[in-house]
């Protein structure tokens, strides 16, 4: 009969082994996502074959790849990390400098506007006080008047294009 003490260090392995096996079958399904299981068996199958064949050019191969990956990774690292850091300054540094044109902007804006509700009011109000003062002009629009003065005798017509008037003897 086990101790209460082995029972425990036997499920405590067995979790683990538990564990391990869900680690490795989950890394295993990711690699075969991003590698065909067919092709990297072509790739293992081609490095054991240079491994029989060239010994020493692999084994200087594998040195080079395990002692260059990780400043390479850094390497890796260090450029995105700046790339990032870079784009997310460049979008700061465009805001900043967004938020300052549209502090001159917006005063421009209303000043502008304001101008040019003025000159609207006073194209208006003019239009309106020659509307006024050609409604009531003596001489009505697109009709004859005659004037007699000082014995002469005057063709008055009020049309389109002004005032027209014909001098004529009084007869």
């Amino acid at each position: 009969m086990s101790s209460p003490h082995q029972t425990h260090e036997h499920r405590h392995q067995n979790g683990h082994a538990k564990a391990d096996g869900h680690v490795s079958s989950l890394a295993q399904r990711s690699l075969d996502r991003l590698v065909d299981p067919s092709s990297r068996r072509r790739a293992y199958d081609s490095a054991s074959s240079l491994a029989a064949a060239r010994p020493i050019l692999f084994s200087f191969a594998i040195t080079q790849l395990l002692f260059s990956f990780l400043p390479l990774l850094l390497f890796v690292i260090f450029s995105a990390s700046t790339v990032i850091f870079a784009l997310g300054a460049a979008i700061f540094f465009a805001l900043f400098w967004v938020g300052i044109a549209l502090l001159l902007l917006v005063p421009a804006l209303l000043v502008v506007s304001s101008i040019a509700l003025l000159v609207w009011g006073w194209a208006l109000g003019s239009f309106l006080i020659a509307r006024w003062l050609y409604a009531h002009a003596p001489v009505s629009a697109n009709r004859l008047v005659h004037v007699d003065a000082a014995g002469r005798h005057f063709d008055v017509v009020k049309n389109e294009n002004g005032v027209d008037a014909k001098v004529g003897d009084q007869q």
